[in-house]
């Protein structure tokens, strides 16, 4: 535990001289002009069609399919309370199309 308060104090002081001024304005021009968020996204199709499209264009091109963790995905979302959702749609649209081929 005294190490865990040694560190803090460490970090406020020097927070307090403002040694941290730099990085935090350097963060903060990054995530104004890195915004990966998924508003931006120009293809508005569901996850599930965006799986069974690259599916089509997989084997168009290819002739193959790819593999993804079904299982992982599948106990990631039952740990997270489905916080994976988006990725499993995507992969059950893909499988959709590969098992439509293999008829």
């Amino acid at each position: 535990m005294k190490n865990i308060k040694e560190l803090h104090d460490y970090i406020k002081n020097h927070y307090d001289n403002g040694d941290y001024q730099e990085a935090e304005q350097a963060y903060k021009n990054w995530k104004d002009t890195n915004d990966y968020s998924y508003h931006d996204d120009i293809d508005e199709s569901d996850d599930y069609t965006r799986g069974y499209n690259q599916a089509t264009k997989d084997y168009q091109k290819n002739h193959t399919f790819k593999h993804f963790p079904e299982n992982l995905i599948n106990l990631v979302n039952l740990i997270s309370k489905n916080k994976a959702l988006e990725v499993a749609n995507f992969i059950e649209g893909y499988k959709t199309y590969e098992k439509e081929i293999s008829k």
